[in-house]
């Protein structure tokens, strides 16, 4: 088996690492092509692969052809891919909002698998939300299965709407967590605290909260009410949120996601 990758971000090179590390191919069967010269050069010297500057070898040697360039640059790609994969091969997406019917116009091809991870996928903490088209076969779909679990946990799902919606949650979602203890670390500092000791607080007290949670039989609502103590510091806070709209705010920032990623799909 021959994997592929067209665009060798920081995407494609978690997935690269990740199946590296867990032993399910060896580099001298990874291809990559890249429109850098310097990012084809750091993933040839840090994992030894097989690099080059187009995209031609890649689609005629490889099982498994990932694409993970930027979803706006999907057309650019219909010369290399149009009628030049073969019936045992399967395109494999990672472009966010890019649905099968567009993947399918580029290439005139019909095993289509489309997969939305995250950025933890870096440190093999990812999660993944996929489908495949029925003309996948079910070798490709077990090796997928197993390619998207040594970047972390893979959800497969049924139908693109799904992944539309995945994307706004989980695949976007690092960005709105980041988001969220960039202004707790600041607010700290804001008080008094040292930065070092702000950031220390907020990744410990993060770290407990989710392993919390998910050693708790009892929803985010319930735990959030246990801490939030009637007149107490807690219930303060929690106010100032509340006047704010902060659950509204982050159900219209899910909502926007999800808007644009059905925006690049058109």
């Amino acid at each position: 088996m021959k994997i592929g990758f067209i665009g060798s971000g920081k995407m494609a090179e978690a997935i690269i690492s990740g199946v590296l590390n867990s032993g399910i191919i060896d580099s001298e069967n990874i291809l990559c092509s890249d429109i850098n010269k310097e990012r084809i050069n750091y993933i040839d010297n840090k994992y030894k692969t097989s690099t080059f500057g187009n995209n031609s070898t890649i689609i005629d040697k490889c099982d498994l052809i990932f694409l993970c360039v930027k979803p706006q640059d999907i057309n650019k790609l219909k010369n290399d891919l149009y009628d030049n994969l073969r019936e045992n091969q399967s395109l494999l997406s990672i472009l966010a909002g890019i649905k099968i019917s567009t993947l399918s116009n580029v290439s005139n091809h019909k095993s289509i698998v489309r997969i939305m991870p995250n950025t933890p996928a870096q440190i093999k903490k990812g999660v993944s939300v996929w489908t495949h088209t029925n003309e996948t076969s079910k070798k490709h779909v077990e090796y997928i299965e197993i390619i998207l679990n040594s970047i972390g946990t893979q959800y497969k799902v049924e139908n693109e709407e799904t992944i539309e919606m995945a994307t706004a949650l989980s695949a976007s979602g690092p960005a709105y967590l980041f988001y969220f203890i960039e202004s707790l670390i600041e607010s700290g500092e804001n008080i008094g605290l040292p930065k070092d000791l702000s950031e220390k607080l907020t990744l410990g007290m993060l770290k407990g909260s989710l392993d919390l949670f998910q050693a708790s039989n009892e929803t985010a609502e319930k735990l959030r009410e246990n801490v939030t103590s009637p007149g107490g510091t807690t219930e303060a806070a929690i106010n100032i949120l509340q006047n704010n709209n902060f659950k509204n705010s982050i159900i219209e920032a899910i909502n926007a996601a999800h808007k644009r990623g059905l925006n690049l799909g058109e």
